[in-house]
């Protein structure tokens, strides 16, 4: 009886992990944040205000984002990528399996890390933004490790040392 229960429960698990899509496997790999930045020719912070133009083959999505604040990139961000009086862009890409962190809804405002879409994507994603890894929440934390990143120093939180035995 045990022996049945247990190859049972193993047969679940084996089934359980060949459909779970790749998606929401417990282990996703991220890049540093550096190396994020690095990556993203534009770095800003928004708030999504609708999501649009939803691929049903890719299972992607895009968004238009109000923009906050660039940290990083606001001078190639052209009048064709701006909407609705210049204080808006679109980002593609939301939904990526390849991005661990990358379904927003509407109201959600985080920091972005993005790239010009490349023209092999156009027509379809012709003067959209694409984003390049995952989002970030918007934390006093996270906006200083941003920062610094775009500034080219290191973080504090890598510069930090404990002394161990000193009175």
């Amino acid at each position: 009886m045990m022996r049945g229960a247990l190859r049972l429960l193993g047969w679940a698990l084996v089934a359980g992990l060949a459909l779970c899509p790749r998606g929401c496997r417990a282990n996703c790999p991220e890049k540093k944040l550096q190396e994020r930045e690095e990556e993203a020719n534009i770095v800003l912070t928004g708030t999504v205000e609708e999501i649009l133009n939803m691929d049903p083959v890719h299972n992607t999505y895009s968004c238009k984002v109000r923009v906050w604040r660039y940290l990083k990139g606001k001078t190639m961000v052209k009048g064709h990528l701006l909407l609705d009086g210049g204080n808006k862009v679109m980002i593609g890409g939301f939904g990526d399996p390849d991005i661990c962190d990358n379904q927003v809804a509407t109201g959600d405002t985080r920091i972005f890390f993005v790239s010009l879409a490349p023209e092999y994507m156009w027509p379809m994603h012709k003067n959209e933004l694409m984003l390049n890894s995952s989002l970030m929440r918007i934390t006093l934390r996270n906006l200083e490790e941003v920062e610094l990143c775009v500034e080219g120093e290191p973080s504090p939180k890598a510069q930090t040392y404990f002394a161990v035995g000193v009175e």
